[in-house]
């Protein structure tokens, strides 16, 4: 399993135009091979923060999520969007 954050800091004002692309693109995630998970958490302290955690049966489900064009039409709209380039982590899971 393939666990996977990014976390993404918008631009003031940005985060309504934010959520309606994730919440255009998560059904379609849910339907790529492998997805397990993808959910999208806000900072209790930063209105314009964001971590998505993300769960994928293996580095090649995650690796066809990356190439997808849905993902590729999110990256498009949010990007502008951002007040700094996201930060993307993956992890494994150990107990």
């Amino acid at each position: 399993m393939v666990i996977v954050t990014a976390k993404v800091k918008l631009q003031t004002g940005k985060s309504e135009e934010f959520l309606e692309a994730v919440r255009v693109m998560k059904p379609q995630v849910m339907q790529d091979p492998g997805a397990i998970q993808y959910s999208l958490h806000r900072s209790a302290e930063d209105p314009d923060m964001f971590i998505f955690y993300e769960r994928y049966e293996s580095e090649e489900a995650f690796a066809h999520h990356l190439s997808t064009d849905h993902f590729k039409v999110l990256a498009g709209t949010i990007d502008p969007l951002m007040a700094v380039p996201g930060e993307i982590g993956k992890w494994v899971e150990v107990l």
